[in-house]
């Protein structure tokens, strides 16, 4: 007479379900599925006699030593709402299908490197308690939910996974370091909605494909977007950066929306590229005041110079309604349109991108406007020593000294300019003038700042 056996149990009633028993289901590509239970052991594939299959490496791969044969795992793995309590080893394997771990906990290392997840891949509120390692992992067959999961015991490692569709990470929390440097969110939006990050985050050279939302997110130290690419909207609205926020050399391919009061400590928009002039604006005014608080002045000249080319180019053509075929609107309606964008166009894209932002720029740049200076003086001096315009002047440093006196000072230094050259002296004399008096004015202010 056979007596079923009673499953083991632990001290909270779960059943204990051993990770061999796992093991043994997968390799015979059974489905794996258990609710509520404590897996004793590892789950490690290492040791299974599993299928594999060559693999085409990119050179990302290669560098991390990726091996160009993987397991093949087709098997359902469903341990949803359990404890695992030893070390996860499904690096380096393909899963056909869907594998579920909401609510679960890994109470050794969850080891997934160069993992591909052909199907979804749910961690939706599952804990990680030691290291969780997704380094080139490709999430390419489903959705990767990871929201409200918690890495709590050790770094997070995303480095060059790659996401095919969208990516949940809302409410997650990140305990120790989050490193998603060169990780490419190819294929969905991606969320991290009301995520927390305790300590540094990394996102360097980060590809997000479509929109990425980290409105409400928390870094409680540091954050790194150098170099990461956004190729639609980037939603910061409300999110706090505890610690310096590094957006250098980033790409805004849509609107990147930020606020006034989420930075406080150092923040870098040096070089940042953004397609949406307004996006510029407010985010360079933000780095400006915030380096006025530091008393970085130097740095609150870059990001005003960039916060008035921003200004500029929207009140431009670029920055207005694009103008359409006029048998689309009404003729009056079309010809005041022509007419604004000829007016923006020789207001802002020519006179103010030529003459503000290329010769002043914008009051920041004494230099640059005393190079123009002398280039203006030095082109006068040429049309006159051509023309032979000037009464008196008989070498080409004749000539020089004139014009450089006529740009500096009322007089014309000994020389008098002959007939209807005079005309030509006056409109240089007004134009160095205005220039010379506006390099004190840049030059005192920029250095007694």
């Amino acid at each position: 007479m056979l007596i079923p056996m009673e499953p083991d149990t632990s001290s909270d009633q779960r059943p204990v379900i051993q990770a061999s028993e796992i093991l043994a289901k997968i390799e015979r590509g059974e489905d794996v599925e258990y609710d509520g239970v404590i897996v004793e052991g590892d789950l490690d594939l290492s040791g299974l006699n599993l299928r594999t299959e060559h693999v085409d490496r990119t050179e990302y791969e290669k560098q991390i030593q990726l091996p160009n044969k993987m397991k093949v795992i087709n098997s359902k793995i469903t341990i949803t709402n359990s404890e695992i309590r030893g070390n996860v080893n499904f690096g380096n394997a393909r899963f056909r299908k869907s594998i579920h771990s909401e609510g679960s906990r890994f109470g050794g290392y969850a080891y997934f490197r160069g993992a591909q997840f052909g199907g979804y891949a749910h961690f939706k509120e599952a804990e990680f308690s030691k290291y969780a390692n997704f380094h080139g992992a490709k999430f390419s067959g489903g959705f990767a939910h990871f929201k409200g999961a918690k890495f709590s015991g050790g770094s997070a490692d995303f480095r060059g996974a790659l996401f095919g569709r969208y990516a949940n990470f809302e409410e997650a929390e990140f305990s120790m370091y989050a490193n998603f440097q060169g990780v490419n969110f190819i294929g969905g939006d991606v969320n991290f909605l009301k995520a927390k990050f305790y300590e540094d985050a990394d996102f360097k050279g980060a590809e997000f494909g479509m929109n990425a939302y980290f409105r409400g997110a928390e870094f409680g130290m540091n954050v790194h977007f150098r170099e990461a690419k956004f190729a639609k909207d980037a939603d910061f609205w409300d999110a706090k950066f505890a610690g310096d926020a590094d957006f250098e050399k980033a790409e805004f391919g849509m609107n990147a929306y930020f606020d006034h009061d989420q930075f406080y400590r150092y923040i870098s928009f040096n070089d940042t590229k953004f397609v949406q002039p307004v996006s510029q604006e407010i985010a360079c005014r933000i780095a400006k005041r915030k380096m006025e608080e530091k008393g970085d002045k130097n740095a609150a000249d870059y990001y005003f110079y960039r916060e008035m080319e921003a200004m500029r180019i929207r009140n431009g053509t670029r920055g207005r309604e694009k103008l359409t075929w006029p048998w689309k609107m009404q003729v009056s309606e079309w010809l005041k349109l022509v007419g604004s964008k000829i007016w923006r166009l020789g207001r802002y894209d020519l006179f103010e991108y030529v003459v503000i932002q290329g010769i002043f720029g914008y009051g920041v740049h004494p230099l640059r406007l005393f190079v123009f200076w002398i280039l203006m003086a030095v082109a006068f001096a040429s049309f006159y020593w051509y023309f032979d315009a000037v009464e008196g002047a008989r070498t080409s440093v004749d000539y020089i000294w004139f014009s450089i006196a006529t740009s500096a000072t009322p007089g014309y230094a000994l020389y008098n300019p002959i007939g209807h050259y005079k005309i030509v002296t006056g409109i240089q004399a007004i134009i160095g003038t205005f220039m010379w008096a506006a390099f004190i004015a840049t030059f005192a202010r920029k250095w007694q700042r």
